[in-house]
């Protein structure tokens, strides 16, 4: 008796696979209420494109069962691992040639689909499970006010089921958040006041704070929202306003059609000047704006960030707001942008303790010797610190004491 159980548990597990089911998932960052209706199984957007073949070796027509299922895991509705909605055939799909399918065939108004040979097969569909009715218009309330689908965790399913028990799953684990945030950093402020807004150098690293998007690209497989920059000149004679001066002749991207230059997908830095950006000029004020793509399964979407100015030192002025006399070379401008106006003021202005006092230009770094374009640049971008989990970030430099020699 247990060498024929034996023999009989061996025949099963070498018997041929009767069918290929190959699924891919359409990479979306929000979803949208039209996603799928619960009650129809209706979509108008495509989640995911399958092929379902016949295996070598299998018999000429194989009867398959298809289920397509949406499970939800949300923290802020209170659902913990619920269907959404689960569209299954009621009866096995014949299948003889391949066929190709989406979730917008898996709805109850669909009752056949065409085969690549041209031949009809039937459908016979019905939604075997679906969200609680509270759960539901808890959902359905959260829906309304975005029309996208609540942030959680959400898990596409398809599932093909042979005839002879033969089982595929595949599925997509998907963390949707709707992302909104875009925060410009450094450079610049209002326009009202860009002296307290300049920047030493003309190699500026723009920076900026964005959440984080789930979303890979599949041609080129970097992952997060793309990101696009666009620089112009304001100009006092030709703008009212830094929105009319956004939306002049922009330094960057320098081809005007353009409108924004690509910056990368998932980034929150970008070093200037690159190809195909115009040189900024010192003394001119400029203002600068972020865009950010979401795909979505209404299409792309874009966030546009604030707009903030900044205007580019002119080391070769003599006039300053400072008091007479004060040190305008570019060693002492970025020694006063260090402590301020009003301390380097009180030190080395009239009655100060360093009164006519002058940066040498020999600044030392942690005991090196460095360049007052290196400080220029630490001033304008900040200090580049990486956490735990490999975010970059800049923070302000801090001056902890000035040292003056007779």
């Amino acid at each position: 008796m247990k060498k024929c159980i034996a023999f009989i548990i061996a025949g099963l597990s070498l018997s041929p696979a009767q069918i290929e089911f190959d699924v891919s998932f359409t990479p979306y960052v929000t979803y949208y209420l039209s996603v799928v209706d619960i009650n129809t199984g209706e979509s108008n957007v495509p989640i995911f494109i399958a092929e379902l073949n016949r295996a070598s070796g299998a018999p000429d027509t194989v009867g398959v069962d298809i289920e397509f299922e949406i499970i939800i895991d949300s923290d802020a509705l209170g659902i913990n691992n619920q269907t959404l909605v689960k569209v299954a055939t009621t009866q096995p799909v014949s299948l003889s040639a391949p066929i190709h399918l989406t979730n917008m065939d898996l709805n109850l108004a669909s009752d056949q689909i065409f085969d690549d040979a041209g031949n009809p097969v039937a459908l016979h569909l019905d939604i075997v499970e679906k969200i609680e009715m509270d759960q539901a218009e808890q959902m359905f309330s959260a829906i309304v006010q975005t029309g996208r689908l609540p942030d959680g965790i959400y898990t596409f399913r398809v599932m093909a089921t042979a005839e002879d028990g033969q089982r595929i799953i595949k599925e997509d684990i998907l963390s949707i958040s709707n992302p909104a945030t875009l925060q410009l950093i450094s450079p610049g402020g209002v326009l009202a006041d860009t002296t307290l807004n300049e920047v030493y150098t003309s190699f500026i690293v723009f920076q900026w704070e964005s959440d984080p998007c789930n979303y890979v690209d599949p041609i080129t497989g970097e992952s997060g929202c793309e990101l696009f920059i666009r620089v112009a000149e304001f100009n006092p004679q030709e703008h009212s306003s830094i929105d009319q001066a956004i939306e002049s002749v922009t330094r960057l991207p320098l081809e005007q059609g353009l409108g924004y230059e690509p910056v990368g997908f998932g980034v929150s830095t970008y070093q200037y000047p690159a190809t195909g950006a115009g040189d900024l000029e010192p003394g001119k004020v400029y203002v600068w704006q972020i865009k950010k793509v979401l795909i979505t399964t209404i299409g792309n979407e874009e966030i546009l960030s604030e707009i903030l100015a900044f205007k580019i030192k002119d080391f070769t002025e003599t006039e300053t707001t400072s008091g007479e006399g004060a040190d305008t070379s570019p060693a002492g401008m970025a020694l006063r942008s260090l402590i301020g106006e009003d301390q380097a003021d009180e030190i080395f202005g009239p009655g100060g303790a360093a009164e006519g006092a002058l940066a040498t230009g020999n600044i030392t770094l942690n005991g090196e010797s460095v360049d007052v374009s290196f400080i220029q640049s630490l001033i304008a971008t900040g200090i580049a610190e990486t956490d735990a989990d490999g975010n970059e970030t800049f923070r302000p430099i801090e001056l902890l004491s000035v040292e003056v020699e007779e």
